[in-house]
């Protein structure tokens, strides 16, 4: 079996990128490098930048961290049998490549072992602020309909799919070793075509450099992750990136500043939204019994589409994916006919369900998130016996912090009660990052409940007929990343686990 392939590098998103039996040598590592190698190693036979992973002959690439540099772990990579050792400086008793940066070594090394796999492929970026995930899984029903479900793959946030087998993600852009491993197997499957979440840390941190794209999605940016790059310029400067690297169709959203922006600055951009001159306009949009219908126009043309999904956000990404397919050449009844039976996408204003109350749950993790996700929670909520919007959401620790009054302010106002909880808090005390979020509230209608389990108990235990519970914030993740460790936590089934405990009979006779 490959190693490193789809099934095992989506199971545990291993970090090793190697196949049996191949190797790279020296003369191959000098011009991937571009730097000369250490007398003595005459080839390697895989790479990882995780001292764990290292296996006897591989290449460790020591890549400077956040919190570590990798150097530190040069000594345990040497101990596991590493025949090189690529970093930004020299290192003592060591057989050292040095190179200007690593992570770009790394992602070169990751191309090179698996025989540059986007090359054999179509492989198509998403990257924005919100709605990657879900133009992702638009974009990949679309093009199963059209090539065939096997032969087509997705890589998100959410879940990695290869051939119609799923499996959980880690994050929303594995590092390079790990993209390279997972495209690898994906061909080795026969997957020819890719829906691909790529984020700007994913390029910033060169994970998805030497990927071949074939086309880009451009969904909206808004602030999030200046922790990373500092100003919403530098933000918005690597997300273009990935545009100037693409080879086929280009979108960008045109109801976007910075998407209008995009566009007038890469060649070959075009555009969908509902502003006016749009080359894909958004037309008569009104709810549709699950989902929503609209009309995509482009020229003379008009392709009628109904999606299950809710919001003007998210008849945006159906848009932005129909928008691309169509550029491919996809019929438009097969576009059509395909976004009308997507998934629903986990995490993303993913219905669980109550009894006589709807429960969402959404990855909403910024202001201009959490109030997309609120107001379409309004509109539901409408629909039926009008009913209250109950909210249950946090931030995440080590992240802009400046987002988290932001965050108060907009529940408060849009939310008729409000439960502020802990997210991901990583070494940051929640208590101290829920008081940040509460210094927002307008009007004090929310409260503190940081046990994140007992605050999604509280919201259920108050919603009655009509009402729409929205636990927000980590949508489809398993794992919350707490001061004193990580645990075991997925909101969905949280949720189920408590309104089966209400009604012990409601998951039996669901299954039924």
């Amino acid at each position: 079996m490959l190693r490193g392939s789809f099934e095992g590098v989506s199971a545990r998103c291993a970090p090793l990128a190697t196949l049996p039996g191949m190797a790279v040598e020296r003369e191959e590592l000098r011009r991937v490098l571009g730097v000369e190698v250490p007398a003595g190693v005459g080839r390697v036979c895989g790479v990882t930048h995780d001292s764990r992973e290292v296996e006897p002959g591989f290449a460790f690439v020591a890549v400077p961290g956040f919190k570590r540099d990798g150097v530190e772990f040069v000594p345990e990579a040497l101990r596991r049998g590493a025949a090189l050792v690529v970093a930004e400086r020299e290192v003592p008793e060591a057989p050292v490549a040095v190179v200007p940066d690593a992570r770009a070594a790394l992602a070169a090394l990751a191309c090179a072992f698996h025989g540059h796999p986007s090359r054999r492929m179509e492989v198509y970026g998403v990257t924005g602020t919100n709605g990657k995930t879900t133009t992702c899984y638009a974009l990949h029903a679309v093009l199963a309909g059209a090539f065939g479900e096997e032969r087509c793959g997705l890589m998100t946030t959410a879940e990695v799919v290869a051939g119609g087998e799923r499996r959980p993600a880690v994050r929303t852009t594995p590092e390079a070793t790990e993209v390279q491993a997972a495209l690898a197997g994906m061909r080795e499957r026969g997957v020819e075509r890719v829906a691909m979440e790529v984020s700007s840390h994913g390029i910033a941190l060169r994970r998805v450099e030497g990927i071949r794209f074939a086309g880009a999605v451009f969904t909206n940016l808004s602030r999030d992750h200046l922790d990373l790059h500092g100003t919403m310029e530098e933000y918005y400067r690597t997300k273009r990136r990935l545009f100037l690297w693409a080879r086929g169709p280009k979108l960008s959203n045109a109801d976007d500043a910075w998407g209008r922006r995009l566009a007038g600055e890469v060649e070959g951009v075009r555009t969908f939204g509902s502003a006016v001159g749009a080359d894909y306009r958004i037309e008569g949009v009104r709810p549709s019994g699950a989902g929503t219908r609209f009309v995509l126009r482009r020229g003379e043309e008009a392709l009628r589409i109904e999606v299950p999904l809710f919001g003007d956000y998210n008849v945006q990404n159906a848009a932005g994916a129909a928008a691309l397919a169509l550029e491919l050449g996809v019929p438009g009844e097969t576009v059509a006919r395909a976004l009308r039976g997507m998934p629903q996408v986990p995490g993303r204003f993913e219905r669980v369900g109550g009894p006589g109350f709807e429960v969402i749950v959404d990855y909403a993790h910024t202001d201009v998130g959490l109030e997309a996700v609120l107001r379409v929670a309004r509109e539901v909520a409408r629909r039926g016996r009008p009913g209250r919007v109950i909210c249950v959401f946090g931030a995440a620790g080590e992240r802009d912090g400046a987002k988290r009054p932001l965050m108060g302010r907009v529940a408060s106002r849009l939310a008729d009660r409000g439960i502020i909880t802990t997210d991901d808090a990583y070494s940051e005390d929640p208590e101290k990052i829920a008081r940040e979020v509460a210094a927002g509230v307008e009007d004090g209608r929310l409260e503190i409940v940081l046990d994140r389990r007992e605050a999604i108990r509280r919201a259920l235990s108050e919603a009655g007929e009509g009402d729409v519970v929205v636990v927000a914030g980590k949508g489809h993740e398993r794992v919350q990343h707490l001061p004193w460790g990580d645990v075991p936590f997925h909101d969905a089934t949280v949720i189920r686990e408590i309104l089966e405990e209400r009604d012990p009979c409601r998951e039996r006779t669901r299954e039924r």
